[in-house]
């Protein structure tokens, strides 16, 4: 098979109107508009607003491309394919109507042999105003979807974050957003490569299942090559009618492993279908994993599991809930998604979903997740609303966008979980959908039948599960504690404090959150100086949680003191996400067993916004992710505590046993020890246990030695890193901290820098930071005891561009919470 690409130079216009301009694919409007000066940067200050209205319009694309037809091959097929059209698009060739698309997420293809002429060939797509069609399909007949959107996203299968989301802007943007390519197809193709796996004992037997297009009724073979890590490799040729199946046994083979488990070995096994001759007419090469992965769910004192299980291994999800990288589709790139991958191997992630309110990733967000090794929990792409399942024709195109990508992604190692959708089973529970016999009828026939059904068929070693949060389907428990997953939102959205966490116990945590302001240079860049105030309309223009600001406010309230200006909100609103998910994550992991799992709302941002992200739009880590760091460590240990007692619990998420020591010191500000002690323990792979009870009611009796005193607690293994952290008697707003300076002695060494810390007296949440620099530090949001010495490293390669050692000293800032009021 040959391709011809034609991605690159394209034109565009407003449909029938003005001059041509230059646009790149695959790309969409905006980026082309974008990048020829036509509007200005959305990102910036309200500028949403008056690009919205751009999207009302029909636009149009052409480029030519030469062919030269040759001799007449009467069994070659030429087809036109279109990986990714966003979303109402009539494709033309030669002036010849070839097909309407209107779905976002499938792959297009069609025979153009009888169209193509010698020379040159004018290819042209017009795109209709997905905005225009949604409100007109939602005043016809209202289906529910959330709020503060466009309304009727749910009628189009287009990523519904570009509608607007209480994170995201309003930008229905459109064009050719993926790979365009002219095949030619000589005698047959393949049309399906299936890879299943059989563990046994020490080895693994490969069964790839064949099935090609065909257009001759020649011979063919099929010859199926597997290659290994460690050298293995193994050919084998078959006889192919239309379909075959070819199997391979690997003895002693390199199981992969989640991020924290072990390697990530991965096999290549390749397809290649030849003629009878012996040449190639199509190859297709996939990298894949060899592991069992599947979702626990057998029945147990609590109700019935839900836990990941690799290998026979049941884990503890550690991660978070990712949404699409930009609203600008052509500013996506494998190294943009290596960045943010990356980032979450090193805050100790094993887990990453994939929510259904955006789009489905490229294969290259896969691979990284294979080769890095995060298990991935991938939505469809329905969320939050009603869809016309009443309509045949709706249905059938969504099945044949599900099946497009099951068959994409389903080789993947880190698939782990195929979900129907996000909440809206939730959502006829809570009375957001109305729970009418039609619409739930509706909703199990799609979601809990034809959807397993199809995965079941095109991906049969991969775990369905209908929805996100579900307890099993049928709205039994939709987002009940003892089946399935849960979503918990009575922290943020029902102003609960952040202790609530500790009164539940989910099998498993897909989605819990709380808001923050981004890096300060980040609010810089989509502001001005009149507009860097909390409650300014450019602000608020960046903040898509209706009251998200005033609930920050109300959560300060019970936490810190007011800070002096915006940039001392924007740090104690990150600490306080931090504490948030802290609260959640070290209780559930506590429970390890009864929840096996904590996936924080949400990884990234789309824009640069006020949000639940960890890391905002630039990549720039806020406080919570740094805490991710602590508090997904493979080794735990934390505490539990009241105003006067307090117990600390080791988590251990390793295959080895865990033992050593414990030790406590309870302290005044001024590193005075008042009480101290330890314990020996030992920890069984995969486990949690309590190691001390300590009371110490007599002693903080009063409120007024409660706000002068913490408790310092570390644990030290051999066979692990020392697991470090404090805990206080009184909400932070009330202990009485001492303005303190801290000390910051910057040395150079061959592939970092290093910050050595020291200061008299406690500081809390010390803070390391740059002007303009960006970088990583090896930790960071941290307390520092009075008469410590920290060392923090900070990698040169993880600098935002090449610094000399003065200049870090130059750029660096070091902050603590007194600082901040």
């Amino acid at each position: 098979m040959q391709i011809l690409t034609l991605d690159g130079k394209w034109q565009y216009r407003r449909l029938g109107e003005g001059q041509w301009r230059e646009g790149l694919v695959p790309g969409t409007l905006l980026g082309d508009m974008l990048r020829g000066g036509e509007v200005e940067d959305p990102f910036y200050r309200d500028n949403e607003a008056r690009v919205l209205p751009l999207f009302d319009h029909d636009y149009e694309y052409r480029r030519t491309f030469a062919w030269e037809t040759g001799k007449a091959e009467s069994r070659t097929r030429r087809l036109l394919r279109f990986e990714g059209l966003d979303t109402l698009a009539e494709v033309e060739l030669n002036g010849r109507p070839l097909f309407a698309s209107d779905n976002m997420f499938r792959t297009y293809e069609v025979e153009v042999g009888d169209l193509l002429v010698q020379g040159s060939n004018e290819l042209r797509v017009v795109f209709r105003s997905s905005v225009a069609y949604m409100r007109k399909r939602q005043a016809e007949y209202a289906l529910f979807g959330i709020p503060m959107v466009v309304e009727g996203y749910t009628y189009l299968r287009k990523a519904h974050h570009m509608s607007g989301w209480d994170w995201g802007p309003k930008l229905p943007d459109c064009g050719i957003w993926r790979s365009v390519k002219l095949l030619s197809v000589a005698g047959a193709r393949w049309d399906d490569v299936l890879v299943r796996q059989r563990h046994e004992l020490g080895r693994v037997q490969l069964n790839v299942a064949l099935r090609a297009d065909r257009i001759a009724e020649d011979a063919y073979r099929a010859q199926v090559t597997v290659e290994g890590p460690d050298g293995f490799r193994q050919v084998r040729t078959v006889q192919l009618n239309e379909s075959a199946s070819v199997d391979v046994e690997i003895d002693n083979p390199q199981l992969w492993w989640p991020n924290g488990f072990g390697e990530q070995p991965l096999y290549r096994v390749e397809a290649a279908l030849l003629d009878a001759s012996g040449s190639t007419l199509d190859q297709r090469s996939l990298r894949v994993g060899l592991r069992e992965l599947t979702v626990n769910t057998e029945p147990d004192e609590w109700g019935s599991a839900f836990a990941f299980q690799i290998n026979g291994v049941d884990i503890f999800s550690m991660g978070a809930d990712y949404i699409p990288e930009d609203n600008v589709l052509g500013r996506l790139s494998r190294e943009r998604s290596e960045r943010l991958v990356r980032d979450c191997v090193r805050a100790n992630f094993n887990t990453i979903r994939v929510w259904g309110g955006g789009f489905y990733p490229d294969d290259y967000f896969y691979d990284l997740c294979d080769e890095y090794g995060l298990i991935v929990w991938q939505d469809f792409m329905f969320a939050c609303g009603v869809y016309p399942l009443d309509d045949g024709a709706f249905i059938d195109n969504a099945v044949a966008e599900l099946a497009d990508n099951v068959k994409r992604i389903r080789h993947h190692a880190s698939i782990g979980l195929i979900c129907g959708n996000n909440e809206i089973e939730m959502f006829f529970e809570d009375g957001r959908i109305a729970n009418t016999e039609e619409n739930r009828r509706a909703y199990v026939s799609f979601f809990e039948e034809r959807l397993p059904a199809l995965v079941g068929e095109l991906a049969p070693d991969t775990f369905y599960w209908p929805g996100s949060p579900s307890s099993g389907g049928d709205f039994f428990e939709s987002n009940g504690q003892n089946h399935g997953d849960g979503h918990y939102w009575d922290v943020w959205h029902g102003n609960q404090p952040f202790t609530d966490y500790r009164n539940t116990y989910f099998r498993y945590m897909s989605e819990f959150g709380f808001e923050s302001l981004p890096d300060y240079r980040t609010t810089l860049s989509f502001t001005e100086p009149e507009d860097r105030n909390l409650f300014s309309y450019v602000m608020e223009c960046h903040q898509k949680n209706p009251a998200g600001n005033q609930k920050i406010l109300a959560y300060l309230a019970e936490t810190f003191r007011y800070p002096k200006d915006l940039r001392s909100l924007g740090l104690v609103s990150q600490l306080m996400q931090a504490e948030a998910m802290r609260y959640g994550v070290e209780h559930w992991r506590r429970h390890r067993g009864r929840c096996m799992g904590a996936l924080y709302w949400q990884l990234n941002d789309c824009w640069p916004t006020l949000s639940w992200a960890s890391i905002d739009y630039f990549g720039r880590w806020k406080a919570l992710h740094y805490f991710a760091r602590r508090f997904f460590a493979p080794v735990l240990l934390s505490a539990c505590e009241t105003e006067t007692d307090v117990s600390l619990h080791i988590a251990n998420e390793r295959l080895t046993a865990l033992q050593g020591n414990v030790s406590w010191a309870l302290k005044d500000m001024d590193g005075g020890v008042l009480e101290s002690g330890g314990a020996e323990f030992k920890a069984d792979p995969l486990s949690a246990i309590c190691v001390a009870e300590l009371d110490f009611a007599e002693r903080l009796a009063s409120p007024d030695v409660r706000r002068r005193v913490y408790l310092e607690y570390a644990l030290e293994s051999d066979g692990a890193p020392a697991s470090l952290g404090t805990a206080y008697f009184a909400p932070a707003k009330y202990v009485e901290l001492k303005h303190t300076d801290i000390r910051a002695d910057v040395t150079e060494e061959a592939d970092r820098f290093v910050v050595e810390l020291s200061a008299p007296s406690l500081a809390r949440y010390v803070e390391l930071s740059f002007w303009t620099l960006d970088g990583l530090f090896d930790d960071n949001y941290f307390d520092l005891p009075a008469g410590t010495v920290r060392r923090i490293g900070l990698p040169k390669a993880e600098l935002s561009k090449a610094a000399s050692l003065d200049e870090i000293r130059a750029e660096l800032t070091v902050t603590s919470l007194t600082d901040t009021y």
